[in-house]
């Protein structure tokens, strides 16, 4: 939803308004994120510092195996771990208009917004009082530098009819602990722009 100019800075939360580590995005086109680096954490996993991964969820995944390994049964509803502060005009209502998976936590639906694909904003790397805080998977597509706006709705348009706006982590299996629970979760109903509806379970509050 950004053409993409500030380098691309994601903080990692988890049950926590201290981020769990910072990761620095270098290349991001569209609905994926590319190469991924560790660039801050804690003392204790100073081990896991300037590790790069070829996306996102791979580096979400290799911080959390390392620092929360509890993650794997978790069977909350959120799949948001990942955020980004972003600075800029940026509609609510222009955000999380169509459906698609994260990658993460058992690959669970989280949303993009296509609607936002030509607003340009700023990302910092921790909040100034300036801007909020956005699940960088809703953030998504994001726009190369210098496309023409004409040109990136096609794009974004031609990759969700292709259904190539998920995300391209590999999901991995989900405990049975986990597959008992999620059939006890009460779902939300949420309609969209277009009409269309999802059932998702309830998210959290942005981290502040």
């Amino acid at each position: 939803m950004v053409v993409v100019v500030d380098p691309l800075y994601v903080s990692l939360f988890v049950d926590d308004p201290t981020p769990l580590a910072m990761l620095l995005v270098h290349d991001a086109a569209y609905f994926q994120f590319g190469t991924t680096e560790v660039i801050e954490t804690p003392s204790a996993h100073a081990h896991l510092r300037h590790k790069k991964y070829s996306h996102l969820n791979g580096a979400c995944v290799g911080v959390l195996d390392d620092m929360k390994p509890s993650w794997r049964t978790w069977t909350r509803g959120d799949p948001h771990v990942a955020w980004v502060y972003v600075v800029g005009e940026l509609p609510q209502s222009e955000l999380s208009t169509q459906g698609a998976r994260t990658g993460l936590l058992d690959g669970k639906h989280s949303f993009v917004s296509p609607l936002a694909a030509t607003r340009r904003i700023s990302v910092r790397r921790s909040p100034d009082g300036t801007g909020r805080w956005v699940p960088a998977h809703v953030l998504r597509p994001f726009v190369p530098a210098g496309v023409p706006d004409t040109v990136a709705v096609q794009r974004v348009c031609d990759l969700i009819a292709k259904c190539k706006h998920h995300s391209g982590g590999k999901k991995r299996p989900m405990p049975e602990a986990a597959r008992f629970s999620s059939t006890k979760r009460r779902a939300a109903k949420i309609h969209t722009k277009d009409g269309m509806m999802y059932f998702v379970d309830r998210l959290r509050p942005l981290p502040h």
